[in-house]
């Protein structure tokens, strides 16, 4: 048996002898059915190795007949009919990573002839590497070849359709007198040429969909990928590939591959990652990195870190021969409308990592709806990454490459800019952070800030999300001299502490304002600051001893001024430093300090916390009696109107109070009671948002459960524990609720205990 479609009779035959329909091969080989029926038909002569294999698996093949199946498809593997002009370019040898995408397009190779997709992503991200590595991995299953067209998209001027549709007539065959005038004529006589044969069609770097449509082929076998900086939505039944920048173990494997391990393995570890991490794990910026050590054999990784860390010089830097990271960046900047190219200059002002449209019009000037239009635009060219909702990041090399534009603008433009959005992160901070504040319970803030939060829910989530933005602007304006301004962020923001208290950062928050108070000579001030910096240390960032210090010099300040209430909050931070260190005694003298001078200073938020600290401080040292009557005693104080604290404290208060009280009990062994008062807790100090009260309210309850019997409901309970204390602490939590676990599955019911509950 010979000729042309040699492979695909005898697949005929073998299928015919073993009893099977196409479609039976087809499932039991994993193989589409039209790829055999266009296999046995002649129309597909080169079918790729692994369809062979799949097909003699399948066919259940004796040796020799397997070997003569073989042998036929390398025979009809014939060399590939394609014009030089549009012969691919190399492809890298040591391209690493994207294994996602390459087996994605593998599958389209294997299973979807006639499919195109589409791989979009920012400047730098290697798109064309990975089109030109499936043509070089997948060459043979095309036998008429791979075509390359290079659309030139980023060119002032992209070749028109018609243009390349000519080129591309002419190059398989036609002579350009026989080529249609009309590029609606010629784009089906582009398609008539191709629908007869099985082709890799890349089309790279294309402008938009108008230049893309007129060359995509109709029904048939050719494959095509088209790549963009821009997503072609518009485009239909595409498979769509966004390409993503390359995790850090890829980066570092491609560093490895460019430099060579024999070098790269006389250097440590740590310096491969950092310089992954300088080069924003970007392909294009990595691989210049990399070349730049090639070509400077006495270089080590560690001087070409020293010389990319000024982040002001890297851009210049990244730079081998005639490869610049830089310049691709430019070449969709000149593609930008003047307001979108303004818009990404500012944007390099930023001080988090993102922003919204919102944020971004304080920079541009311009309105949200003409800034959302910009930050859209920017990110359908690849500068920008969208994030969850209408979120907005630069890539750092971006970031830098706008920085860099940014001295395009006057000085006073850029320090206008700045302002503008400084002052209205600090304005928006203050009004979220009054939400949470007891001064304003009970009314809606002044909503004069464009853009400010409508609720508490609302608040809680802007001042979460924009917290690195709020943080940075407070920064600026502490070094700009604005200390009126940090200290009012920092006042607005002490009640909200407390529901986010595994946040990192309001130690320095409450340094700033303290440091402010003082630079303004507000003694006062400085007292209250320095109370919540003691707070802060004691409560958030868990550095018990180190609250000491400025609960102490609050205290002074206060006696200076006469405040008897910031004398009372220096107690109560000096207290309940002393408890988390294990010091009952001191924590039970501060809180009986604290309560007087509340009393006196008609403090009723202050006396309220006062009374907690005492009970805790009982609870702490095994009296849980006394404990529990001091918690009484505070849900009195919650019920009397002439000295309840502000409804926001009350609410807090009294989750904690029956979440405290359920502990003691669970320590005195009363199971059901504690039970009961946990789950009345429960549903309070969840709406309070503090989630490491919950996440012990969560194992109290599983404890107090399982030596109630119910052994499933505990179970829930504590896997509960377990997932809110990874995330926010407390790490005894963890560890405790995990024992419990194992020892609810070794015993399976209640079983007595003594063991103290975590207060």
């Amino acid at each position: 048996m010979s000729g042309p479609n040699r492979f695909g009779l005898l697949l005929r035959r073998q299928r015919v002898e073993a009893g099977f329909t196409i479609e039976e091969l087809a499932a039991a080989a994993r193989v589409s059915v039209r790829a055999i029926s266009d296999v046995e038909r002649g129309r597909s002569l080169a079918p790729h190795q692994r369809t062979v294999d799949a097909l003699v698996r399948a066919l259940a093949l004796p040796d020799a007949a397997a070997a003569e199946l073989r042998q036929a498809a390398r025979s009809g593997r014939r060399a590939p009919r394609q014009a030089a002009a549009f012969a691919p370019p190399r492809a890298v040898v040591d391209f690493t990573g994207r294994d996602g995408q390459l087996r994605r397009l593998g599958q389209l190779v294997e299973h979807q002839p006639g499919a195109v997709a589409v791989v979009s992503g920012a400047p730098g991200l290697g798109k064309t590497a990975l089109m030109l590595q499936v043509a070089s991995r997948y060459a043979e299953s095309f036998p008429d070849g791979v075509l390359f067209l290079d659309l030139r998209g980023l060119d002032a001027e992209p070749p028109r359709p018609a243009d390349l549709l000519l080129r591309v007539l002419t190059a398989l065959g036609l002579k350009e007198s026989q080529v249609q005038s009309d590029e609606d004529a010629r784009s089906a006589q582009y398609r008539a040429m191709l629908s007869g044969r099985r082709l890799l069609l890349l089309l790279d770097n294309a402008a938009n969909e108008a230049q893309v449509r007129p060359l995509l082929p109709g029904a048939g076998a050719t494959l095509t990928i088209v790549t963009s900086r821009r997503g072609l939505a518009g485009l239909e039944a595409v498979e769509r590939l966004a390409l993503p920048t390359m995790t850090r173990s890829e980066a570092v494997a491609l560093l490895q591959r460019i430099i060579g391990r024999p070098r790269t393995g006389d250097e440590p570890d740590a310096a491969l990652f950092r310089l992954a991490d300088i080069c924003g794990n970007l392909p294009l910026a990595l691989r210049i990195a990399g070349n730049r050590l090639l070509s400077r054999p006495d270089w080590s990784i560690e001087y070409l870190l020293r010389q990319l860390a000024d982040q002001d010089e890297r851009m210049g830097r990244l730079v081998a021969g005639d490869l610049q990271v830089a310049a691709p960046f430019m070449l969709s900047y000149r593609q930008l409308s003047p307001d979108a190219a303004r818009t990404i200059r500012r944007l390099s002002l930023v001080p988090g990592p993102d922003c919204d449209p919102q944020l971004a019009a304080q920079l541009t000037g311009l309105s949200v709806r003409e800034t959302a239009a910009a930050l859209e635009e920017l990110t359908e060219l690849g500068l920008l990454q969208p994030g969850a909702g209408d979120r907005y990041r630069l890539h750092d090399l971006i970031r830098l490459f706008a920085k860099a534009r940014l001295e395009e603008e006057a000085p006073l433009e850029r320090r206008r800019a700045e302002d503008a959005m400084v002052s209205w992160l600090l304005d928006t901070a203050i009004a979220a952070g009054r939400w949470f504040d007891p001064t304003y319970a009970g009314r809606v803030p002044a909503a004069a800030t464009p853009g400010a939060p409508a609720s508490a829910e609302e608040a809680g989530r802007w001042l979460e999300q924009e917290s690195l933005n709020w943080l940075g602007a407070l920064r600026l304006a502490y070094g700009a001299g604005r200390h009126a301004d940090v200290m009012a962020v920092a006042h607005a923001m002490h009640w909200f502490s407390e529901r986010w208290r595994h946040w990192g950062s309001w130690l320095e928050v409450f340094q700033m304002s303290a440091n402010s108070a003082e630079a303004l000579g507000d003694w006062r001030g400085r007292a209250i600051h320095l109370n919540y910096l003691a707070w802060a240390h004691t409560t958030f960032a868990l550095r018990h001893e180190a609250a000491v210090a400025p609960a102490r010099e609050a205290m002074r300040l206060a006696r200076e001024v006469g405040d008897l209430r910031e004398q009372g909050w220096s107690w109560l931070c000096i207290g309940s430093a002393a408890r988390r260190l294990g010091d009952a005694a001191r924590a039970q003298e501060a809180a009986r300090h604290t309560l007087p001078l509340f009393e006196a200073a008609v403090e009723w938020d202050g006396y309220s916390q006062g009374l907690s600290l005492l009970a805790a401080s009982l609870a702490q040292a095994g009296r849980h009696r006394d404990a529990i009557d001091q918690y009484r005693r505070l849900d009195a104080l919650l019920a009397d109107p002439g000295r309840a604290p502000s409804p926001l404290v009350s609410d807090i208060t009294a989750a904690h109070l029956r979440l405290n009280i359920g502990l003691s009990l669970l320590a005195l062994g009363r199971w059901k009671p504690a039970a009961d008062s946990l789950q009345t807790a429960l549903p309070m100090v969840q709406r309070s948002g503090v989630r490491q009260s919950e996440a012990r309210c969560q194992y109290g309850l599983g404890n107090a459960l399982t030596r109630l019997g119910r052994v499933d409901e505990a179970r829930a309970h504590l896997r509960r524990a377990v997932r809110l204390a990874r995330q926010v602490g407390p790490a005894e939590v963890v560890d405790q609720s995990l024992a419990r676990l194992a020892e609810i599955g070794l015993r399976g019911a209640p079983y007595p205990s003594q063991e103290q509950a975590v207060t």
